[in-house]
């Protein structure tokens, strides 16, 4: 097992505990031309799956192509939505202009909606204040829009006000709050609630301690496909301590998980295959796992696969290859005493080749990715 080993306490949950579910809607270009005050805030989970469905009528298409000369215009040129004489704002026209990035107007638009107890145009509310988006940000008032909104059972707006209590951002940090929050939210089917809420019961805060309720949501977040979800279940299967171990299943989470692309689960994964512990022995994909990993910038699979080309195992032996990735993996941090005592014995041209190989996997490493969804390690 790696000595790097992420455990099931509050430390291997702290990134999704504290993360936010990402709210593409938010990245509209012309954000800033009704952002007041230069203030700019990174854009908050927010209770996207309700503004998207309900908001009623379909939401007008964002580029208009109707002009006389059939000219594209941009959702900038075309400005905020406007409505037809005697036509009503609804939520799903406040929707329009959130999404075009007119901010202001979607306030303007979803405030008298939201104090109407329009449950779409309360989530919105919340979205544009945790965000500070048109407006100064102020996470309180979020999290009264929130409120009214989970109130009258949007799953989104209970998730984020969850996740609020969770890090007493706007309100003061309250667990059990948090935990009722995402229960809700849990219970509509939201993946990332259900770890979380998971998370909570493993640790005995918010709700008390119980294993095998949290064994029970982890299960059902993990059949949603949440790759988090399915790294921990593989976890508490082969790290639990109160019985309720089976390597088998554990490895085969770790094993979903890994193929999702969860760089901490194929690091594991790849050591339950070379030890064969849960699955068959198999030091060749082993080999194969570590790779990803470590060309994903994990430095505990860097260590790995340096220590596979230096012992031949999985891979033919290649000491330059095993320099290389250990002198990465030492650069972030992990050492390992063995490998620097083979490092050491090198000659010139190896070593030479080796600082080669390190410079392209570095270099590799620190260019952009093409792929905004890769896990960071």
């Amino acid at each position: 097992m790696p000595t790097t080993r992420v455990s099931l306490r509050r430390n291997s949950g702290a990134a999704k505990l504290l993360a936010t579910v990402t709210l593409a809607l938010l990245s509209a270009s012309p954000a800033t031309a009704q952002q007041q005050d230069g203030d700019t805030a990174p854009a908050p989970g927010a209770a996207a799956e309700t503004l998207a469905t309900n908001g009623g009528a379909p939401v007008p298409a964002l580029i208009d192509v109707t002009t006389k000369d059939k000219t594209l215009r941009s959702i900038i040129d075309a400005g905020p939505p406007k409505l037809a004489e005697g036509d009503k704002a609804s939520a799903s026209t406040a929707y329009s202009a959130f999404q075009r990035g007119w901010f202001l107007t979607a306030l303007g638009l979803a405030t008298p909606l939201a104090e109407q107890e329009d449950v779409a145009a309360q989530a919105m509310l919340g979205v544009l204040h945790e965000a500070g988006l048109g407006i100064r940000q102020d996470k309180a008032k979020a999290a009264d829009w929130y409120r009214l909104a989970a109130a009258k059972g949007d799953a989104g707006s209970a998730m984020q006000l969850a996740q609020l209590y969770l890090l007493g951002t706007g309100v003061e940090t309250d667990k059990k709050k948090a935990a009722d929050y995402f229960e809700q939210a849990a219970a509509a089917g939201n993946a990332s609630a259900l770890y979380n809420l998971a998370l909570l019961y493993q640790e005995g805060e918010g709700r008390p301690f119980n294993e095998a309720k949290a064994r029970e949501l982890l299960e059902e977040a993990a059949q949603l496909n949440d790759p988090e979800a399915q790294y921990a279940l593989g976890l508490s299967y082969i790290e639990a301590q109160t019985g309720l171990n089976d390597p088998g299943q554990g490895a085969f989470w770790l094993g979903r998980a890994a193929r999702r692309g969860h760089t901490s689960a194929q690091v594991y994964y790849g050591i339950l295959r070379f030890q064969g512990k849960g699955v068959d022995p198999d030091e060749s994909e082993a080999a194969d796992w570590f790779e990803r990993a470590a060309t994903a910038g994990n430095p505990v699979a860097m260590n790995r696969l340096a220590r596979v080309y230096a012992y031949g195992r999985g891979r033919e032996q290649d000491f330059a290859a095993a320099a290389g990735w250990h002198l990465i993996a030492r650069t972030l941090g992990v050492s390992d005493f063995n490998l620097d005592r083979i490092v050491e014995s090198l000659d010139e041209t190896t070593m030479a080749e080796a600082k080669k190989l390190a410079e392209q996997y570095s270099a590799t490493l620190m260019a952009p990715s093409e792929d905004p969804a890769r896990e960071s390690p």
